[in-house]
């Protein structure tokens, strides 16, 4: 089967929450010599589909995890695959974190491989995270960006005492700060000394390019 076809076969079966389906596909692709950046790459189209439909309304978060599932399934077989030593050219690196006193994830659950699959290297410190956690993730992987799930108005208070732990550390200035989850107010996040903030991660995503191709520039 070409390598068009395979593609089409794994974002059918992410679209329809088929891990098996697209663990067979990203084998087939392999199988047939196919990199595994490029497999990543026909993986990445089904989320990117996934977040067309999440904007029109078309799917709700149900199937947007169910999605992301399937997506991980076939991620876990062509990973292991990358030949070791291989550079990859990742847009930036993130270390992604539900803010401490929170233990809400299926915000940054949705986050994260919609991250990856536009190009990002993600360290997903996982939920109640605190500032130590994340500025030492942060030194650990040479992270440029930092993303805050804040699901409750509460644990959103604590970015501002975030950023002051990030400035003291001496890592603020190299950072973008983004905050997400529905309780994430751009403006009010910028008060506090973030980037921004956003409740949709393919906006979110999107935005995140902009804010490392400036930063570069």
């Amino acid at each position: 089967m070409a390598q068009e076809d395979l593609n089409a076969k794994m974002t059918r079966a992410v679209l329809t929450f088929q891990g098996e389906e697209v663990q067979q596909a990203a084998n087939e692709a392999l199988a047939a010599g196919e990199h595994p950046f490029n497999v990543i790459r026909g993986l990445s189209e089904g989320m990117r589909e996934v977040g067309r439909l999440w904007n029109e309304m078309e799917i709700f978060m149900p199937e947007v995890m169910a999605a992301a599932d399937a997506y991980y399934a076939g991620l876990n077989v062509v990973k292991p695959r990358i030949p070791k030593g291989e550079k990859v050219d990742y847009v930036a690196t993130i270390v992604f974190g539900t803010i401490w006193g929170d233990i809400h994830s299926v915000g940054k659950d949705v986050a994260v491989p919609v991250f990856e699959a536009e190009g990002f290297n993600v360290i997903d410190l996982g939920v109640d995270v605190s500032a130590k956690q994340y500025i030492q993730a942060v030194k650990e992987h040479g992270a440029n960006m930092v993303g805050l799930g804040t699901y409750m108005s509460e644990t959103f208070m604590h970015v501002e005492d975030l950023v002051k732990e990030f400035v003291e550390a001496g890592v603020r200035e190299s950072l973008i700060i983004i905050c997400g989850g529905p309780a994430a107010d751009s403006a009010q996040a910028r008060k506090m000394g973030a980037d921004d903030a956003f409740s949709d991660a393919w906006v979110a995503v999107e935005k995140a390019k902009t804010m490392v191709k400036g930063k570069k520039e």
